[in-house]
This record gives C-alpha cells, structure tokens and sequence, in this order.
C-alpha cells in the first residue's frame, strides 16, 4: 500500500493506494496514530486508490475513528471506489465513520461537523 499525507484547512488528509489489508493496514494505522500524537483532531482519508478492504483494513478504520473522537476530533473518508464502498455498507461501518463521494464533501464535513 501507498500513502501519501497533506494537510489542508488544519484537516490531516492520507491518500492510500493498493490494498489495505494485514499488510497496508499497520502503516495506516502507525501514521494515522501519529497524526494524533502530533496534534491532529480531523483525519481524511482518500481511499480513491483502495482497491481492495480486509478486516484488518476496517479494524484500522475503527482504531482512528476512536482516536480522533478521543481527542474531539473526527475520522471521514472519501472518494471510496464500488467494491469499498459496499464492504463498508454491507459491514454498517457508514454509520460510524462519515463517508463522501469527493475530498472537499468530505472536508465540508469535518469542518462542519453539525451540517
């Protein structure tokens, strides 16, 4: 798995690529972590390159979801293809971690977080 990290607006954003998997997901999650020791509190992550989810991958997902909502902050991803998008509905993780079509709906709902 790729990942490359940006910031913008104060947003934490990790763009991925490949598969997150046993072996992507403790990178994420080691970076993800990070950001959040370093003073993060919202966390985009564009998954437009995931091609691919496993359990470990969501486990990661759940772990920064929880992180960030420990320090009053929030997890979102974006720009998740098909077969994503489904594991995340069919596995209910849409009503935990907010999901959007593009990186600025998704950066809109970090920003305002009661819109």
């Amino acid at each position: 798995m790729q990942l490359t990290h940006d910031t913008q607006n104060g947003i934490a954003i990790l763009a991925l690529a490949g598969r997150l998997d046993t072996r992507g997901a403790p990178e994420l999650e080691s970076h993800g972590r990070a950001l959040f020791r370093d003073g993060a509190r919202q966390l985009l992550v564009d998954m437009a390159g995931v091609d691919y989810i496993s359990s470990a991958g969501l486990r990661v997902l759940l772990v920064l979801a929880k992180e960030a909502a420990a320090c009053g902050g929030k997890l979102a991803l974006c720009c998740l293809t098909p077969a994503v998008n489904e594991v995340m509905t069919n596995s209910g993780f849409d009503t935990i971690i907010p999901l959007a079509a593009d990186q600025q709906s998704a950066l809109n709902t970090l920003q305002n977080p009661t819109a």
